[in-house]
């Protein structure tokens, strides 16, 4: 088992699925968590016990804003210690059309919570884990970020970006004891995602459950001597 028992972790858009994944794991696992959502009311609807442990924070903040961010993760500090993890799940998907067809602002929402929100959210932690030279960060990128397909142009960009970024950030730091990894799921097996595969599809889709199982090694010690790593969580994708 990898052992993060203990540990602060942040964790971003922890209203969605692989948030909601995450935060159950890592709560069994006896981390102590900050998390992060636009929608705090659905975070504590789904994360019920979580969110009323002593042990947790829940915060409502726009992620994509670093100022925010900052300052929620320097109140949760206060009362629960020094961050040791940042995991970046809020992320969308927006496409369905052609590149001529993507409007400009589809464009800006892919680029704003996808990449924005992952920049945004690194800066916040990154000079307290520069300070204690320690710390882990897990980024959500994507297997459109190195396969793209048609009708996800605006998405698959951000992706890349995230990737590019991440594995960018992890040569900066690798010398200062910071750790920076990627997990690049394939489609998962969501509601949202159900509602418009075929049963054969749903069979190859990846659990969250199982995307969350690799971000916890990625966090634990068990991952020490791993970064700038890009893991493919693709099921039989």
């Amino acid at each position: 088992m990898c052992e993060i028992d203990g540990r602060v972790i942040v964790i971003t858009g922890a209203a969605g699925n692989l948030g909601v994944a995450t935060a159950k794991l890592f709560a069994s696992r006896g981390a102590r968590l900050v998390l992060l959502d636009r929608d705090d009311g659905r975070v504590r609807e789904e994360l019920d016990d979580i969110a009323k442990s002593d042990k947790h924070r829940v915060v409502a903040v726009d992620v994509t804003d670093e100022g925010s961010v900052s300052s929620a993760v320097a109140s949760a500090e206060k009362a629960l210690g020094p961050t040791q993890a940042l995991v970046c799940t809020v992320g969308g998907f927006k496409g369905g059309v052609d590149v001529m067809g993507t409007s400009w602002s589809d464009w800006e929402l892919m680029l704003s919570i996808n990449l924005r929100a992952t920049v945004a959210c690194s800066r916040a932690v990154l000079p307290g884990m520069l300070n204690r030279k320690s710390g882990s960060i897990v980024h959500l990128a994507s297997l459109a970020a190195l396969g793209p397909g048609p009708g996800q142009a605006a998405y698959s960009a951000s992706k890349s970006a995230v990737l590019s970024f991440s594995e960018t950030l992890a040569a900066e730091t690798k010398a200062s004891g910071v750790r920076v990894n990627a997990v690049l799921p394939g489609t998962m097996n969501t509601p949202q995602n159900r509602s418009w595969m075929s049963d054969a599809d749903v069979k190859k889709a990846v659990d969250p459950t199982a995307v969350a199982d690799v971000i916890a090694f990625l966090v634990s010690n068990a991952a020490r001597a791993v970064t700038g790593a890009a893991i493919r969580v693709t099921g039989q994708q």
